[in-house]
């Protein structure tokens, strides 16, 4: 679930039953994939012991046990990031302190944790996030951040745009700097000029086909209109790689942020959260952060051609009114010859029943654009944005989202297998073993995850983390 809005589930993540004929898009036919629709309800009675809250229950054995040595991370007042697996390694995006310095770095490890390396990404200021590893193909990668620098206002070329700032005749921009790990080394595959605002979100796509740049995507400011001193909305920016210059991707009238790109035939998925304040009429609402209204927040999406160029309406996925907290783009397993079909798994705030938490609803779009809603987990979800974890494969268009990880109201841990059309492949199960840790990536083999946490258990201080692999089955 991204950096950013994985952002979101996440990449990974974010923050998933299934039946014959409608592919699970109608709850009424709700079971679980691979089972019988009477299968064991997976529900619970809320926090308050009410039974109308519905909620995920764990089975009475746990899956995943940690298998071999766990891994230190190097430094101090550790920050992890983004994960990929390879063929032979993990690699994990760190901010971390090495002596009196703050660094931004790639920890390659062995797949059993046997072994670590780290490859140094650049000196890490601010609020930087971690490098975000990722994988194409065979080739890994890694996104980061460089140092802001002033450049002249409206410089679209560059892909600054005119932003907050601009009415001081400068406009900061920052670098997003892509490059290939090649031999524990880094060659620099090009970069896209930002708008330096609040905002770190973004995403790297590749083409599915024929090579070639990828296409990134990221949020910012508006250009601010005369007499504004600052952004009344957020766009959604697109640019290939050392391709022409950014373009705004998000209609006029969306206040757009965290967008998420996923190939596919032909082009790409671009999709975004959009918000709107809640009217002010309700008085009780209670503001989402210091100083702001509560907001509703929904998914739209748009098809993109190989050059970023939209080639279809911009679309609304999920409802106007919806407190969407996080969402991924993943697609499922398509017939011979024909195209996957888009699935939008979506983190919302909003359960059916007060104090039941959030749940995960699975949005499918078919071809003719139709969108289709089903729940996964329909309560019990903790605020901790789920992850939605793939499993790898040489090709990196072919990845299987294979498990979903999520926390419930009291921050214990859960997992759920998923099956080729994204649905429940099996009931959930609480996993002590993964408490108070983030899971990372997946695979290989496909029942080995990777989390990290607390270097010497969950009370343990001074900033350390640790790498664990766990076998799931």
């Amino acid at each position: 679930m991204s950096t950013g809005a994985r952002a979101l589930f996440a990449a990974g993540a974010v923050a998933i039953a299934s039946s014959v004929g409608c592919d699970g898009c109608k709850r009424s036919e709700a079971g679980v994939e691979g089972t019988s629709p009477t299968a064991a309800p997976v529900t619970s009675a809320s926090p308050s012991g009410s039974a109308s809250a519905r909620a995920v229950v764990a089975e009475s054995l746990p899956r995943c046990r940690v298998d071999g040595a766990r891994l230190a991370l190097p430094g101090d007042e550790v920050v992890a990031g983004d994960a990929v697996t390879s063929a032979d390694a993990l690699l994990v995006g760190v901010v971390r302190r090495d002596g009196a310095r703050r660094v931004a770095t790639v920890v390659r490890a062995s797949l059993d944790l046997a072994s670590v390396k780290t490859i140094e990404v650049g000196p890490a200021l601010g609020e930087d996030p971690p490098p975000s590893p990722r994988r194409n193909g065979n080739v890994a990668y890694v996104a980061s951040y460089a140092r802001p620098k002033a450049g002249p206002a409206g410089d679209a070329g560059a892909g600054a745009g005119a932003g907050a700032g601009a009415g001081a005749g400068a406009a900061m921009t920052r670098t997003l700097d892509l490059a290939r790990i090649e031999n524990d080394a880094l060659v620099r595959e090009g970069s896209v000029v930002q708008q330096s605002d609040e905002s770190l979100a973004y995403d790297v796509a590749w083409p599915k086909e024929g090579g070639g740049a990828p296409l990134v995507a990221w949020d910012e400011d508006a250009k601010t209109l005369p007499g504004q001193l600052l952004a009344d909305r957020g766009v959604v920016k697109v640019q290939l790689l050392g391709g022409a210059k950014a373009r705004v991707a998000s209609p006029d009238a969306t206040d757009a942020e965290a967008p998420r790109l996923l190939a596919r035939r032909g082009g790409y998925w671009l999709a975004w959260l959009a918000r709107r304040p809640e009217p002010t009429e309700d008085a009780g609402a209670a503001p989402e952060g210091p100083g702001e209204r509560r907001a509703y927040r929904w998914v739209e999406l748009v098809a993109l051609d190989a050059k970023g160029e939209a080639t279809s309406p911009v679309r609304r996925v999920t409802p106007e009114k919806g407190r969407v907290a996080s969402f991924d783009l993943a697609s499922t397993a398509g017939e011979e010859g024909a195209e996957p079909r888009l699935v939008v798994l979506v983190q919302d705030e909003a359960a059916h029943a007060d104090g039941a938490g959030e749940r995960i609803v699975r949005y499918l779009v078919d071809p003719k654009d139709h969108v289709e809603s089903g729940e996964l987990l329909d309560g019990g979800v903790g605020h901790a944005l789920a992850e939605l974890l793939a499993e790898p494969s040489d090709d990196a268009h072919t990845h299987a989202p294979r498990w979903l990880a999520f926390s419930d109201l009291q921050e214990h841990a859960h997992l759920v297998p998923l099956g080729p059309t994204l649905t429940l492949a099996g009931l959930t199960t609480t996993e002590p073993s993964l408490d108070g840790t983030r899971i990372v990536a997946s695979g290989p083999p496909s029942d080995v995850v990777y989390a990290v946490g607390p270097a010497g258990g969950a009370d343990a201080g001074g900033g350390r983390l640790e790498l664990r692999r766990l076998v799931c089955r």
